[in-house]
């Protein structure tokens, strides 16, 4: 059995953080509209610290330089981690008050109060189940705002009543679940 030289562990290691960062760049564009894709994205990162620690300490000769270069990768992933946590408590999702499903999607009202005082209301639309859930925003209200009610038209249009004065459309594509266009109100009332 050959040994592993440093040169190909060097490659390897480069090969390979080269594809989780790619992998993490294509979670951070997420074209898929994972619901939980925040976590694939925090995994594929600290991985790919991980992997970038790796390479730089194989790159590196014995001695001070290796230890400094292990050293900043194990504070650069504590920091990754710290990052992650912070979000983690601030992210939080509102509760549903209302769902209507049709053909393998389902669209749901979400109450959240957040900071403020007054419920914030969105409209989101779901598909799939488990890990792999899609979720993409169609409605986001503002504080104040009335209960939006949401219904699908047809199986790739939905429909946001607010009030009754506000009436908002938009498309939903079946396999990405992309919403054209994702309606965010700036004036209050409508």
């Amino acid at each position: 059995m050959r040994p592993v030289t440093r040169l190909r562990r060097v490659l390897v290691l480069l090969a390979l953080v080269v594809v989780v960062g790619v992998s993490a760049g294509v979670s951070v564009l997420d074209p898929f509209h994972l619901r939980h894709i925040a976590w694939f994205t925090a995994g594929l990162v600290a991985l790919a610290i991980l992997l970038l620690t790796a390479f730089l300490a194989a790159l590196a000769p014995r001695g001070v330089i290796r230890f400094l270069l292990v050293l900043l990768g194990v504070v650069a992933l504590g920091f990754w981690g710290v990052v992650v946590w912070t979000a983690a408590q601030i992210s939080a999702e509102g509760a549903v008050v209302g769902q209507t499903e049709q053909a393998g999607h389902r669209l749901l009202v979400l109450r959240g109060s957040g900071y403020t005082v007054d419920p914030v209301f969105a409209v989101v639309v779901r598909s799939g189940d488990g890990v792999f859930e899609q979720q993409s925003l169609v409605y986001q209200g503002l504080e104040q705002a009335p209960q939006p009610e949401a219904h699908f038209v047809d199986a790739r249009t939905v429909e946001v009543r607010v009030g009754t004065a506000c009436v908002y459309r938009s498309s939903v594509e079946d396999v990405t679940l992309d919403v054209q266009p994702v309606h965010r109100p700036i004036v209050p009332g409508c």
